[in-house]
C-alpha cells in the first residue's frame, strides 16, 4: 500500500520550511518542538495549504507564501516526467556541522532508467557537497549528453547560470584583487565536466515536496554519517 502524501508547513521555527516528514533531524519536529510560539500545521495537499496560508494576518503570509512553490510547479519527478533523450539530475550536498562529516546525494533519470549515487568525506563543508553531488553525477555518465541539474543550492546554481564561475577561472580564481575564490578546486572540475556535456542548472526550493531532491538529501545525510570516512583533499579549513 503507498504511503499517504503529508506536507508540514513550518512559518515560525528553526528552519521555515515545507517539509515532507515529521520525524527526524531533517523533519518538521525538530524545527518546533521547544521553539517559542512555534506556528506550523500538517497538511494532506498543498491546495489545502495555501488555502491556509490565506487565512494568516499579512506579514506572516508573505513569509509563509514564500515557502510554498508556485502553483504551476510540478513537484514529483517521475520516469514519465523526463524529457526523452535529456539526463535529468537532482543533486544534493551536507555537512554536519559545517564543516564536518559531509556527504552528497544523487540521482539520475534518463528514460526508464534510474540510478543513485552517494558518497562523504570525514571533514568537508556543505557548500563543497553541493559541487560535488553534481560533479559525481556528470562523472557517472559514459558519453557526452544534455542534462539538466536541479539543485536547491543558490551557491551553485547562480555561479553556473550567471556565469561568475567561468569568470572566477577567467580571473586565476579570484573574486577580487585580495579575495580568493573557496573551492576553486571543485568549480574548476564542474566547469571541465560542462564542457563535456550540454548542462543546465535549475534551482529548487528545498524542502518542498520534490520527491527526487529529498531522496537526494536522503541520501547525502545518511553518507555524511557513515563510518571511517575518507579526507576531502580539497578542503582548507579556515
Amino acid at each position: 500500500m503507498s504511503q499517504k502524501q503529508q506536507y508540514y508547513l513550518v512559518v515560525r521555527g528553526r528552519q521555515p520550511g515545507l517539509y515532507r516528514r515529521w520525524h527526524g533531524a531533517d523533519g518538521a519536529q525538530a524545527q518546533v518542538d521547544g521553539f517559542p510560539n512555534a506556528l506550523y500545521k500538517r497538511f494532506a495537499t498543498l491546495a489545502a495549504a495555501r488555502e491556509w496560508v490565506a487565512t494568516l494576518p499579512p506579514a506572516e503570509r508573505a513569509q509563509a507564501q514564500a515557502l510554498l512553490p508556485a502553483e504551476a510547479e510540478t513537484l514529483p519527478v517521475s520516469p514519465t516526467d523526463t524529457p526523452a533523450g535529456t539526463v535529468v539530475m537532482y543533486a544534493d550536498g551536507s555537512a554536519i556541522g559545517n564543516p564536518g562529516p559531509g556527504g552528497y546525494g544523487v540521482v539520475l533519470r534518463y528514460n526508464s532508467h534510474y540510478k543513485e549515487l552517494s558518497g562523504g568525506f570525514r571533514l568537508t563543508t556543505n557548500n563543497r557537497m553541493e559541487l560535488m553531488a553534481c560533479i559525481a553525477g556528470l562523472h557517472a555518465l559514459k558519453r557526452p549528453m544534455a542534462v539538466t541539474i536541479h539543485s536547491d543550492s543558490a551557491y551553485v546554481v547562480n555561479a553556473m547560470q550567471k556565469g561568475w564561475a567561468r569568470r572566477w577561472q577567467a580571473n586565476n580564481w579570484m573574486r577580487s584583487a585580495n579575495e580568493s575564490v573557496k573551492n576553486a578546486d571543485l568549480w574548476a572540475e564542474l566547469l571541465a565536466l560542462c564542457e563535456r556535456h550540454q548542462v543546465t542548472f535549475v534551482h529548487v526550493p528545498g524542502h518542498s515536496g520534490v520527491l527526487d531532491n529529498e531522496r537526494c538529501h536522503e541520501l547525502a545525510l545518511a553518507a555524511a554519517q557513515q563510518p571511517d570516512l575518507p579526507p576531502d583533499e580539497g578542503f582548507v579549513a579556515a
